[in-house]
């Protein structure tokens, strides 16, 4: 039976996660997965991000990422600052992807987080999407703080992990 392998992403990943169909769906006007891409893996380079990539079966089939310290002009201490607070971010699947896969991309991050002495992780969700929400939940986070963000309010959710 084929198990779900979870390691950090390589450029080599970056076309696969689109032909796979993990990176797909509408970007922001003048954006392209590709370039979207290079610019977390710029950041993981920088040590400000971590991406991984889930593999099944010899099929890339989700993804998940934590941020360490967001792009200058993108500061947010209670979500991410660079010490003792990350936030895990764009979790991606595969419409066929395994049942269990997020859950498992989200015990893996908080693993790495813990051995870098990460104490919080933040998670940040829409409030019109009930599911993600209520799977949030599921995994232990509780909400801290609800944003704006044009025509949307975004959750904040955080949970201690050390």
């Amino acid at each position: 039976m084929a198990r779900i392998a979870l390691r950090a992403c390589s450029p080599r990943d970056v076309q696969r996660l689109i032909k796979d169909g993990v990176l797909a769906g509408p970007l922001p006007a003048g954006e392209t997965w590709p370039g979207r891409a290079a610019q977390w893996l710029d950041e993981m380079q920088e040590g400000r991000r971590l991406v991984m990539v889930a593999e099944f079966g010899g099929t890339l089939v989700g993804m998940g990422q934590l941020i360490f310290r967001f792009a200058n002009g993108y500061q947010d201490a209670e979500a991410a600052n660079g010490t003792d607070i990350a936030m895990i971010d764009s979790i991606r699947m595969r419409p066929d992807a395994p049942g269990n896969l997020s859950t498992n991309i989200i015990v893996e991050l908080e693993r790495y987080a813990k051995k870098h002495r990460i104490k919080t992780v933040t998670f940040l969700v829409p409030m019109d999407n009930n599911r993600a929400l209520n799977q949030v939940k599921s995994w232990g986070f509780e909400e801290f703080r609800i944003m704006p963000e044009g025509s949307k309010l975004l959750a904040f959710f955080r949970k201690r992990i050390a």
